[in-house]
């Protein structure tokens, strides 16, 4: 009797065999991946999108939700690796979404993206003018004539110029020639003396503006004046904007200038339950997310779900749920990690959700953007993914152009930033996420839980 045991095993094991792979696939067939558009890893950008990934990717064994971070050169490369359906999310400029909404600016000829949605209202980035020390510019006047950089081609960061430009009266011709040079080097020439002024759109305190002015001597130049008061007036999508004083060597007051607002969107065909899912984590775990770079802690669920450039998405059409206790521990400060100042903004900006009553030209005094840099004091959890594992779509990438890395506390005048560690944990899924082949390096270790996918060309 035991032998007929025995010889029947085999043949009732290989009949069961099929049922036991059927049932241990089903977890990976239902799991689904978002890859999200960011910038350059240097920006603000990637390190958001990385925050978006981590507390997504710590409860994907609970909604089946996997996301990784896709490096990007901004913008308008995160739209069109939208509609090419190479990313599932997207986080863009509030005026470059404007233009692509109504096919307008960079967008004119081309018929209205009216597929657009809108997720979220994130971090504001401002428009900073620099000057060289031996330019001789005080004031936004004085650049004409000058060599003065104002973008790399193709990026959020020209798109704002331009409307500076323009509501200016300026045109190219109103600049000196200015020796072209290498995108992830564009700002050097205020040190070796190629360049008179250059624009950055960045959050503050930044590193590389804190290099510029410690090493170099730059200097940040207000602007401001009537004519930025009628662009204000004329495109909403612009709010009033102020660096605080003593965030960089050699400034002690205050800048005015005027600012972009970071959106974050999908395609109205991403699937509701997929939104929701973003929407119900985020809104849920807002404390935690705020948490995780410095340009998030100002955030409110009020603000980010303030009127945006499109229509909302159906997706976040449900009340979202109540904020959840906090669950995120601390990550402690190490050499691997971007430490962050604890001292709060003396006077705190805006929320996104209120500015929009300055972008409709109120002349109310704009709110200063950042903190004043100190060497003491650390809030804990400011992770930024490791740039060495990131999926770049760009080769200058790394280059200055949509919100450079806020580094808040410590000194501003050092040169480039430490590798810091990952933000994001999860269980590395079984199979890649479904996109075009990445051309580069491996999935970037802030959304560790799902393979990158790779984004076309960006525009140029």
């Amino acid at each position: 009797m035991f032998q007929r045991v025995l010889h029947l095993l085999p043949i009732r094991l290989c009949r069961a065999l099929p049922w036991l792979a059927a049932t241990l696939a089903l977890p990976l067939q239902a799991a689904t991946y978002l890859t999200i558009g960011t910038g350059p890893l240097n920006g603000v950008y990637y390190p958001t999108g990385g925050a978006i990934c981590r507390l997504l990717n710590e409860e994907s064994g609970s909604h089946g939700l996997h996301c990784s971070v896709q490096s990007t050169s901004g913008s308008l490369a995160n739209l069109k690796a939208l509609a090419q359906g190479n990313i599932q999310l997207a986080l863009v400029q509030s005026d470059v979404l404007h233009h692509a909404a109504h096919g307008t600016g960079p967008f004119q000829g081309q018929p209205p993206a009216d597929q657009l949605r809108s997720l979220y209202r994130l971090h504001q980035e401002s428009l900073t003018l620099l000057a060289s020390a031996t330019s001789n510019i005080n004031t936004l006047a004085d650049i004409e004539g000058k060599r003065v950089d104002l973008g790399n081609p193709g990026s959020g960061e020209r798109v704002t110029s331009q409307a500076l430009l323009d509501a200016m009266g300026w045109q190219a011709k109103s600049f000196a020639p200015v020796i072209p040079a290498a995108a992830n080097n564009r700002l050097e020439g205020l040190c070796d003396g190629t360049l008179d002024a250059a624009f950055v759109v960045a959050g503050h305190p930044n590193q590389a503006i804190g290099d510029l002015t410690g090493r170099c001597k730059a200097r940040l130049i207000p602007i401001e004046g009537e004519q930025i008061d009628r662009l204000l007036k004329q495109h909403p999508y612009y709010q009033r904007g102020r660096i605080g004083a003593n965030l960089y060597p050699g400034q002690t007051s205050g800048i005015n200038t005027f600012a972009v607002t970071a959106e974050l969107v999908a395609l109205a065909s991403l699937p509701e339950g997929e939104v929701r899912t973003v929407r119900d984590v985020l809104s849920g775990r807002l404390k935690q997310f705020t948490r995780l770079h410095p340009a998030l802690t100002q955030l409110t669920l009020e603000g980010m779900l303030g009127e945006a450039e499109v229509p909302r998405h159906t997706g976040m059409a449900d009340a979202p749920p109540t904020l959840l206790p906090e669950t995120l521990s601390p990550a402690p400060a190490t050499s691997e990690a971007l430490a962050t100042s604890a001292a709060q903004p003396t006077e705190v900006a805006h929320p996104a959700g209120e500015e929009a009553k300055q972008a409709a030209g109120e002349t109310g005094a704009p709110s200063p953007e950042g903190t004043p840099a100190t060497s003491s004091g650390q809030t804990p959890g400011a992770l930024l993914p490791t740039p060495s594992a990131a999926t770049t779509t760009e080769p200058g990438a790394s280059s200055v152009l949509e919100g450079a890395a806020v580094e808040q506390g410590g000194t501003l005048t050092g040169t480039a930033a430490p590798s810091p560690s990952a933000v994001v944990s999860g269980a590395q899924p079984a199979s890649p996420a479904p996109a075009e082949p990445a051309s580069t390096a491996p999935a970037p270790a802030a959304p560790s839980g799902a393979s990158p996918t790779a984004e076309g060309t960006p525009a140029q």
